[in-house]
């Protein structure tokens, strides 16, 4: 018999006495994804992991019909790491870092920078400060002070060697509807606690599936379902958005560009894909039609 191939999914649901909101994910193809774009492993492999994650949790919790960023600044100007994370479905990953700088580090001084879209339009920003060198405390830290919300998470990527066998995470928050809110937060924090603090081997064991790893964290709760969707790697770089950030170009820069007669090479930085963009289309920006 085969086994059906798992597939990345964040999972929403709530608690039926109306206490709980709880998002699972599993995001172990869309880690890979980045990594893979990015050239990283280690250290610094897993933190980009991590916050890939944190982004489609956050994004489901708090906009999930609106793309977020959420951006990791390293101690000691070592560099930044930043995930993007969009309503269709994809995520991706960056990594920054000055000519020079140091190991991207976790260490005293690192911010957290949450970013996302209102409905007006307007970007939502907040920061806080990576205590411990821990970004799953450092997400609950911005969940409470600056969305006023409660909020118990975990994000972890499990390696074997340079290959990642699992990644996903959970994210819990109590609600304002809770009939007893400081009795029913003991209760799931010491759940928590006891039970999902690490959640490396939890991950790793059932391959980060989203369904069952909200199965676990509620088992014996009733809870309601309240949909589920796929999360994939992808970029939405394209030709297109190639040109029109060149059309941004000043005459005299285009005109130089397409004096010196050789076609010109971009990358992406986020997927790493190339671009070549032959002198005729540059001459074509100088159109005024």
């Amino acid at each position: 018999m085969t086994t059906a191939k798992k597939q990345d999914r964040v999972q929403r649901a709530m608690t039926d006495d109306g206490a709980f909101r709880v998002m699972t994910a599993r995001t172990t193809d869309t880690v890979r994804g980045i990594l893979d774009a990015q050239k990283v492993r280690g250290k610094v492999g897993r933190v980009l992991g991590e916050l890939a994650t944190a982004a489609v949790l956050y994004r489901e919790t708090m906009a999930p019909t609106l793309r977020v960023q959420v951006a990791l600044r390293g101690a000691d100007e070592s560099g930044t790491l930043l995930a993007d994370s969009h309503p269709r479905g994809w995520t991706r990953g960056l990594v920054q870092r000055p000519d020079g700088a140091p190991p991207f580090g976790l260490g005293p001084g690192t911010l957290l920078q949450m970013m996302r879209s209102l409905p007006s339009g307007e970007l939502h920003r907040g920061v806080v400060e990576v205590p411990d060198r821990n970004l799953s405390e450092a997400v609950m830290g911005y969940m409470r002070r600056s969305e006023q919300i409660e909020t118990m998470a975990r994000m972890a990527v499990v390696f074997e060697g340079d290959e990642v066998v699992a990644a996903g995470g959970y994210l819990v928050q109590i609600l304002p509807e809770a009939p007893d809110q400081e009795g029913a937060l003991a209760v799931m924090a010491q759940r928590l606690e006891s039970d999902f603090t690490s959640i490396d081997e939890r991950l790793a064991r059932t391959d980060a599936d989203a369904h069952e790893l909200l199965e676990e964290l509620l088992y014996a709760m009733p809870h309601t379902e309240l949909g589920n969707a796929e999360l994939r790697y992808a970029c939405d770089c394209s030709r297109t958005r190639v040109l029109g950030s060149l059309a941004t170009l000043g005459r005299a820069d285009l005109r130089e560009l397409v004096e010196e007669g050789d076609p010109l090479e971009m990358n992406c930085d986020w997927c790493q894909t190339e671009y070549v963009i032959e002198v005729a289309e540059l001459r074509g920006l100088l159109d005024p039609s």
